[in-house]
């Protein structure tokens, strides 16, 4: 039952006896050569060259409306070249958690899937919006989309729990999930440690709408609202209040087809 699953969790999770997942090995070698002074990106190229889906990948994202570059990348060190070395770092951080995203269990394995494709919506639609932002900003799409890609990691030890225990109910499973999928959450980018700017943006993102001036938080809410991942009572009251605080140049930016063109170039690179 849902109290029962909810009550096991919460327990390991204030006991700090919770098992929290690690993060993939070819993410943490890709974090170590970022770290390493003497790292070039011929040598970075090697390191994810090992991991041919995520090599696929990182050519698809480096050729996408993401980089917005008419010259194709044709290879991985091309691809490696275009992003840079704190942008492959994020990306591969991101790409790489997919790994995670996998079980044996029908029920365990559907609501794994879903929520993947959930994160991968949400960072396609963040990184669009953040590409068309109209004025000047110092953010970053590579930090957006790692918070947004982390944004459904919650839902991994609970899924775990769940699978060993055999909990079967989907309905009593999201109920736990709505209440303790954003301090897992915590707990596992804290446990990687990920920047404290990623955690702070997993706390707050599904918390309510804040600033809608121009910062992390802005787009990915924005993105959530967009993708139907936060409800809110009257969107289009929001989104203009988003267009008059300058995050969008206009409310139905989103419905441009230049833009959507563009999110649909981002979503295919993450999701194929």
């Amino acid at each position: 039952m849902y109290t029962d699953l909810l009550n096991q969790v919460s327990t390991q999770l204030e006991t700090d006896s919770l098992k929290l997942p690690g993060l993939p090995d070819i993410a943490m070698q890709v974090q170590r050569a970022v770290a390493d002074p003497m790292m070039t990106l011929p040598k970075l190229a090697q390191i994810i060259g090992k991991d041919p889906a995520l090599s696929a990948r990182i050519v698809k994202i480096a050729n996408s409306a993401w980089m917005g570059r008419p010259v194709r990348a044709e290879n991985l060190p091309q691809a490696v070249m275009r992003l840079g070395f704190w942008q492959i770092r994020n990306v591969a951080l991101g790409m790489a958690l997919e790994g995670l995203y996998e079980s044996t269990d029908p029920m365990v394995k559907q609501e794994l899937a879903a929520n993947w494709q959930q994160s991968m919506t949400l960072t396609a639609a963040a990184v669009t919006l953040l590409n068309h932002y109209p004025g000047e900003t110092d953010l970053h799409s590579h930090t957006l989309a790692l918070a947004c890609t982390c944004s459904r990691i919650g839902i991994l030890p609970l899924l775990a729990v769940s699978e060993q225990d055999s909990f079967n109910d989907i309905e009593d499973f999201r109920a736990a999930k709505q209440a303790l999928a954003v301090p897992l959450g915590v707990k596992i980018l804290t446990h990687w440690q990920f920047s404290d700017e990623i955690v702070s943006l997993h706390k707050s993102w599904r918390e309510g709408i804040g600033s809608m001036r121009p910062a992390y938080l802005s787009f990915m809410q924005l993105a959530g609202i967009l993708t139907g991942q936060i409800k809110v009572s009257e969107p289009g009251e929001v989104l203009k209040m988003y267009a008059e605080h300058g995050c969008i140049n206009r409310p139905g930016v989103w419905h441009q087809p230049g833009v959507q063109a563009d999110y649909k170039s981002i979503l295919s690179a993450l999701r194929d």
